[in-house]
């Protein structure tokens, strides 16, 4: 019986060439490079839709606490040295309620039976994206105010650090300091051309980074936004910072802002002529 050979055709077995598999590879990788910024630029775009959303939240309690009180909360109460912060304050506003009745107001901040309290995670005050992370943590400050414009340093009245909205009042120390919070009518600038929260993401605990701090405030002397994350206006967004505005609008503030604008941004009754 004649036996029949296996046509040469037949037993080649398809594949990829080198060549070909390079080519693929550098389709890939090419891919992948368009790909990544665009996906990390999404999720920056979703994270600064959610810090702004928290600057909002906090528009609105501020001005509810107003409404009832008759006044924003002091930035700093430093009444009988307890300096409680402005966050605390405004914490039923925040639906966090429940927080609020488990502080004791008539101790300090800091008292040991405050500890637990203000090391709890309120979400509104975290930035989505910031980078550090600890108990308590807030990644934005009241403003102090700003020696920008001209004015020295201090918080005695009519000086830089208590020419903002969220003041340190009632210090124990003198008559110089403020003794009252500040009302709509002081902020003579305009509430839509005054700042009242910013954001100071990432600056150490031990510098305000609590939210329960009373030296949770900050005021903007030195260079751009995003110049430094201690005590300035400070932001892991490309390109400058959320704001809060005292008419409770939210607002970008610029790295390359010219610094007489941003400071008198910074200033409740400067008297000067500001535009975004």
């Amino acid at each position: 019986m004649q036996k029949h050979l296996p046509s040469p055709h037949t037993s080649r077995i398809a594949a990829f060439t080198i060549m070909e598999l390079l080519v693929v590879t550098s389709i890939l990788g090419l891919l992948m490079a368009l790909l990544v910024p665009a996906v990390q630029s999404a999720r920056e775009a979703a994270r600064r839709t959610g810090c702004q959303n928290n600057l909002r939240q906090m528009g609105l309690a501020l001005h509810q606490f107003e409404i009832a009180h008759r006044s924003f909360p002091p930035g700093r109460d430093a009444h009988r040295k307890r300096h409680h912060s402005w966050a605390t304050a405004v914490l039923p506003h925040l639906d966090q309620a429940g927080v609020f009745q488990k502080y004791e107001h008539d101790q300090p901040w800091n008292h040991k039976t405050n500890i637990p309290v203000i090391k709890s995670h309120v979400p509104v005050f975290r930035c989505p994206s910031a980078v550090k992370n600890w108990s308590g943590k807030t990644d934005y400050g009241g403003n102090f105010g700003t020696t920008l414009t001209g004015l020295e340093p201090g918080f005695s009245s009519g000086l830089g650090w208590e020419a903002g909205v969220l003041l340190v009042v009632r210090m124990p120390y003198g008559s110089t300091f403020r003794k009252r919070p500040v009302k709509i009518a002081d902020i003579r600038d305009g509430t839509s051309n005054t700042i009242i929260v910013v954001e100071d993401a990432d600056r150490e605990a031990r510098e305000g980074g609590r939210w329960g701090d009373g030296h949770n405030g900050v005021a903007h002397d030195n260079g751009p936004v995003n110049n430094s994350p201690s005590n300035e206006i400070h932001s892991r967004h490309p390109g400058g910072a959320f704001v809060l505005m005292a008419d409770g609008s939210v607002q970008f503030v610029t790295e390359t802002m010219d610094l007489n604008v941003l400071g008198s941004l910074c200033t409740r009754s400067g008297g000067e002529v500001t535009e975004f």
